[in-house]
């Protein structure tokens, strides 16, 4: 099969043996796989990455970076193709399907198209758990179903902070996330939401999933803005940008007894002076992944249409041209959102 690598901080096409499933498992081909921020976080960073990985476990600690490889791909839509032993077999081979990204064996939890030695969905087949299979409803396409995976990291984000509805939110950065975390808190009821991005299409973007002010870091003090509408009520701060300034920068700027949620991937040591958040009492969390039952939420409100997905989406690439497309979204692009089509082989173009 054709399959996605990323190794050495490059990302490469090769041919691969099709994976086998083990116990619990499922072969599925893939039908479509978004390209995620965290993915060109990755190979931008991979040598802080790796040494993170070394430090935690995930690798071996005598592991050389540049020995290390990853296939990547972890937002879906999948086919069933077969299955591997020790399973129920409840969907029919052919049913589509996504899932919470992750094996679950002896070793513990292991991340679809994260963790070196895993399938990814950046190639024409990769393993599925059984246990976590969701069917996607026939209505859905394909590319709006690899949308449930960014969907939920907001989700989780927006629960972790569990803004009560008359708060003021503030959502930093509308790219996938950033959107993400928008639609959250429309559906969660909260009244007011402040997204702040340098880029116009971000905005309106943010405007058409329901943010009620919008505002541009570079013309205007989008937290100035957030507090003076929240007044004496709590101010929920959700970062999505992922730039390490912003970890000081927000906690200097943040009122009083804000709860500010860290969604952005961050790798690298920053400094703070941990006093600006005492004095003010302030809630800071740091937001990862996501439960089960917030992706199977985030499926169903998609499929109930309630998300202008199409928005998202800004991009379609065929499997031979991803590394053409990583080198283009590596450099300061408009892209929100591309898709992988793994059996297709187009170069990078408008999604419709």
């Amino acid at each position: 099969m054709k399959s996605i690598m990323m190794r050495d901080s490059r990302v490469v096409l090769e041919d691969a043996p099709i994976p086998e499933p083990g116990s619990g498992q499922v072969l599925v081909k893939s039908l479509a796989c978004g390209i995620c921020g965290s993915d060109l976080h990755l190979v931008r960073h991979s040598r802080e990455i790796f040494d993170f990985y070394r430090e935690i476990g995930v690798v071996p600690a005598d592991t050389n970076a540049q020995d290390l490889e990853i296939n990547l791909g972890h937002e879906f839509c999948a086919e069933i193709v077969s299955f591997g032993p020790d399973t129920n077999q409840q969907l029919a081979i052919g049913s589509r399907v996504t899932a919470v990204p992750m094996l679950l064996g002896e070793q513990g939890q292991l991340g679809v198209g994260v963790t070196p030695g895993v399938p990814g969905a950046y190639s024409e087949y990769f393993l599925l758990e059984e246990a976590l299979l969701l069917p996607v409803p026939d209505a859905l396409p394909n590319e709006a179903a690899a949308l449930v995976e960014p969907l939920a990291v907001g989700l989780h984000a927006v629960n972790h902070a569990q803004p009560e509805a008359d708060e003021v939110a503030l959502v930093a950065g509308c790219g996938p996330i950033g959107l993400a975390c928008i639609a959250a808190l429309k559906h969660l009821g909260v009244k007011t939401i402040v997204a702040s991005d340098p880029l116009a299409t971000g905005r309106n973007n943010a405007a058409a999933f329901g943010a009620t002010h919008v505002a541009d870091p570079g013309a205007q003090d989008e937290m100035a803005l957030a507090t003076e509408l929240a007044g004496d009520r709590r101010l929920v701060v959700l970062e999505c940008v992922g730039l390490p300034r912003m970890i000081p920068d927000f906690i200097q700027r943040t009122p009083e007894q804000a709860c500010i949620v860290f969604t952005g991937l961050h790798t690298e040591p920053v400094p703070f002076n941990p006093a600006h958040a005492t004095v003010k009492q302030l809630n800071l969390k740091f937001s990862y992944y996501y439960e089960p039952e917030e992706y199977a939420a985030c499926l169903q409100v998609l499929t109930g249409g309630n998300i202008p997905w199409q928005r998202m989406i800004t991009g379609t690439v065929g499997i031979n041209h991803v590394p053409d497309a990583f080198a283009t979204l590596m450099q300061r692009n408009e892209h929100v959102k591309v898709i992988i089509e793994p059996f297709s082989n187009h170069q990078l173009r408008a999604y419709r």
